[in-house]
């Protein structure tokens, strides 16, 4: 038995776009009333951007939101650390530096391709061909014999 397909079907997509439309349109009593709610939370929204107020209460929370998750961190670091496992922190610092190592790895190994190749080549200029002439041979005189 097959799942059935999650993805939306383009007719689908479709329609939801133009409901979305005709819901949000200027001409409709929805999309009026969706101006004037969208006119309303945009000066909601700038009025508390610029009240000193709501920015030191803001401002406030998201220290102490940081601050804790920088102590949670630190006591599972510890906790981690006791029990002899690496942190993610760890493991991230030697994955990086493993990636690093492997770039090493490949570039060493392109170089070497290319110093075999080299090689290669100056053997091939070096070594004399079978069809080239090779140095004349001496008779042997009758002295010699």
């Amino acid at each position: 038995m097959t799942a059935p397909d999650s993805r939306p079907t383009p007719g689908m997509l479709a329609r939801a776009l133009k409901t979305v439309g005709r819901l949000t349109s200027s001409e409709t009593r929805s999309g009026k009333v969706f101006a004037k709610a969208e006119q309303g939370l945009t000066q909601v929204a700038a009025r508390l951007a610029e009240s000193p107020t709501f920015l030191r209460l803001s401002g406030g929370l998201m220290r102490r939101g940081f601050s804790l998750q920088i102590r949670r961190t630190s006591v599972m670091e510890k906790t981690l650390h006791s029990l002899r496992v690496p942190t993610a922190s760890e493991v991230e610092v030697l994955r990086d530096q493993l990636r690093r190592m492997g770039d090493q790895v490949e570039a060493l190994g392109s170089q070497l391709e290319h110093v075999v190749e080299l090689l290669e080549r100056q053997e091939q200029q070096s070594a004399p061909t079978p069809n080239a002439p090779s140095a004349p041979r001496r008779r042997r005189t009758s002295a010699a014999r």
